[in-house]
């Protein structure tokens, strides 16, 4: 049997296709500073509802519905801790949720947050 060229390399690149795994929900890694001295060098994320502040665990951060994001800040430097003290480290990043989808996004995140 005869194939040709462009069979074999329309076949080759099906297989290598099919093979290639992407995961849409793995978690990225975000450093705002080099390194710190406590925990595992994560910032700490700052959720802001209707001017109320909570604590994000860095584990749940792919659970934020980007929709719902009205403003994204992010702070490195002394004036993070000295507004979230050693927790802020490594950096805070303060996620405000657009006052319409405020209740709803709370109450889907509410087992996530803690107080600040």
């Amino acid at each position: 049997m005869k194939i040709n060229f462009m069979k074999s390399l329309y076949i080759i690149l099906l297989l290598s296709i099919s093979g290639f795994n992407s995961y849409a929900q793995a978690e990225p890694t975000i450093r705002l500073r080099c390194s710190a001295t406590i925990s595992d060098n994560q910032p700490l994320w700052i959720m802001v509802f209707k001017k109320k502040n909570y604590v994000l665990k860095n584990e749940f951060t792919n659970a934020i519905n980007p929709n719902t994001i009205e403003k994204l800040d992010v702070l490195k430097d002394a004036a993070a801790t000295a507004l979230y003290g050693v927790r802020a480290a490594n950096g805070v990043i303060v996620v405000t949720i657009k006052k319409t989808e405020s209740v709803k996004e709370y109450k889907r995140l509410k087992l996530y947050l803690t107080k600040v």
